[in-house]
């Protein structure tokens, strides 16, 4: 639930596949420099207002340069509802999602939990705000605003499934993709075994018994029914020391019980944040998903 630096959505282990994927598109004659200039394959829209609701309802929006009613992935940071930002979003995957895919990526902040304030259901407001935006200004842009896809990392995992489960009254959500989210704000051994965890949790509520209404409202795996579910992709490490693998474990097992399309895949050597080889796998795997699941075209 808490963001380290290694974290950001796979940013160390990224780092290694940007440079395979930039030497896919670089001269293999490093001598060998091109005349013309080339415009960027995506333009970058910053710190656009989606809500008048505070001044975090801000979001960044990734652009094709070339592309007609294109669906649109957003992505929630993590950070434990109490920092983070969109920056989180690494280049590679936009290179890889606009530039070639053609897809449109929003990355938004969202109001967070200090002092006292922007406690729970805040962020799910803030996600309805975000959406209605998007799907308000989908003809003037000419991109899909009636599909959506929704990733996060972390806490911001926990409130794209969330989001999608309980609060998705036009069902624009069409798949979910989970980078290591808490599923289950209730579990009381998780509560009590787990104390940075816990304190994040009743911040967030404002509540600290596991046992209270708020805690079921907010957790995606009480959410999650047959007729709320949409498809999802889970990824989760096992040495994770701020979300129990459980966590995935349980949410997995209720997406087969209620027969909804779901991956799961577990790195049973890595913990909050993928490296390397685990990363790499990430990558790819979230990118076949999203062609089965939510095609660009």
């Amino acid at each position: 639930m808490k963001c380290y630096k290694k974290y950001g959505l796979l940013i160390l282990g990224l780092v290694c596949i940007a440079t395979g994927i930039q030497a896919q598109t670089t001269s293999a004659d490093a001598s060998t420099k091109t005349e013309a200039v080339k415009l960027p394959s995506y333009r970058k829209l910053k710190d656009v207002r989606y809500s008048k609701e505070d001044k975090d309802n801000v979001m960044d929006a990734y652009i094709p340069r070339d592309y007609d009613n294109a669906k649109v992935i957003v992505y929630l940071h993590g950070s434990g509802w109490t920092g983070g930002d969109k920056k989180e979003f690494p280049e590679v995957l936009i290179e890889e999602l606009v530039g070639r895919q053609k897809y449109i990526v929003v990355s938004a902040n969202y109001r967070l939990v200090k002092d006292g304030k922007n406690r729970f259901p805040a962020q799910m407001e803030d996600i309805t705000s975000l959406l209605s935006f998007l799907s308000h200004n989908a003809s003037r842009y000419h991109f899909n605003g009636k599909e959506f896809a929704l990733m996060g990392g972390s806490a911001g995992a926990h409130l794209a499934m969330l989001y999608a489960y309980g609060y998705d009254s036009a069902k624009l959500i069409k798949t979910v993709v989970d980078f290591w989210g808490p599923t289950d704000l209730a579990d009381k051994a998780v509560r009590a075994e787990n104390k940075e965890a816990d304190a994040k949790v009743t911040n967030l509520l404002g509540v600290a018994d596991p046992a209270a209404q708020i805690c079921l409202d907010a957790s995606p795996y009480y959410r999650l029914t047959k007729a709320t579910g949409v498809p999802t992709l889970l990824f989760h490490g096992g040495q994770d020391p701020l979300v129990p693998v459980a966590q995935a474990n349980k949410m997995y097992k209720k997406l087969q019980e209620l027969d909804i399309p779901a991956q799961y895949e577990y790195y049973p050597e890595e913990g909050h944040g993928m490296r390397g080889a685990a990363a790499m796998d990430v990558f790819n795997k979230t990118l076949a998903w999203l062609n089965k699941y939510f095609p660009a075209l």
